[in-house]
């Protein structure tokens, strides 16, 4: 049995994060990556933090049972010493955005020594092409980051990397570690595609990690979380019970609607 990935949210309120973890979100981000962000993401629809170390060490006071994970800069210098400042503020897990190469997970991880769990964002074409040197490195995650992997592809297309065949290589190239992607939010929402149909194909994956969607906030407004939480995992258990022919149907229907809506907004597909 697939087990249902572990949720992390992003948040830097001590309310909404003591509620989450209440709930059974297994942990909180908090966001320190935003140099060159805005440049690199201009004209696509994402979010950029400016969460500081002091929220760190705040909510790690106030939600000690959290599993608190820092997002920090990749940049050489800036991302030593942010690995140093987040560990102290009392960061369980670090995140390593936009890697290029497996000598950039190595010097992450060289920092880390450790001391943190690791995830590492496969997001740009280039560690993408370079996946199989991940293999044998000592990092805890990876995170498939759709949006900045499409940009890095001079793409328009958020799913396209799901039609294209690259989310299938990089689980087939990492077998046995845990990969994440994609995110959660109430079972009946989710935009522009529908949350079932995405979380279909994370299950038929076997996505260790997730993050709650940017539509979350506004979808569990009126909601009670954990409800809705244990509505999410019945559906996983629900996906995980499939035979072959039921999952190889539910995939045909997930990548008709990805291109459904590709074709409906008028996007480049190839």
């Amino acid at each position: 049995m697939k087990k249902f990935p572990e949720l992390f949210l992003f948040t830097s309120d001590d309310a909404i994060a003591s509620q989450a973890i209440s709930a059974g979100v297994d942990g909180i981000v908090i966001d320190w990556e935003h140099v060159g962000k805005s440049d690199r993401q201009l004209n696509y629809d994402t979010e950029i933090n400016a969460d500081t170390v002091e929220d760190v060490a705040r909510l790690h006071a106030t939600v000690p049972t959290a599993n608190i994970l820092v997002r920090i800069e990749a940049a050489p210098g800036i991302m030593e010493d942010q690995v140093e400042a987040a560990i102290g503020a009392g960061a369980a897990t670090l995140m390593l955005p936009m890697a290029r190469s497996a000598r950039d997970v190595e010097v992450f991880l060289n920092a880390v020594n450790g001391r943190a769990k690791s995830v590492i964002q496969i997001e740009t074409q280039d560690l993408f092409e370079r996946c199989g040197d991940l293999k044998d490195l000592e990092w805890d995650y990876a995170y498939i980051g759709l949006n900045d992997l499409a940009i890095s592809r001079g793409r328009e297309w958020l799913f396209e990397a799901f039609v294209d065949g690259t989310v299938d290589d990089i689980f087939e190239t990492l077998p046995e570690r845990k990969i994440g992607l994609g995110g959660l939010t109430v079972v009946s929402g989710g935009a522009p595609l529908p949350f079932p149909k995405l979380f279909s194909e994370m299950a038929r994956l076997g996505c260790a990690m997730t993050f709650m969607r940017r539509s979350f906030h506004r979808e569990i407004v009126g909601r009670d979380l954990k409800s809705e939480l244990d509505a999410a995992r019945s559906l996983w258990h629900a996906f995980d019970q499939r035979g072959p022919e039921a999952v190889a149907h539910d995939h045909r229907l997930f990548i008709e609607a990805v291109e459904g809506h590709a074709v409906s907004i008028g996007l480049k597909t190839a």
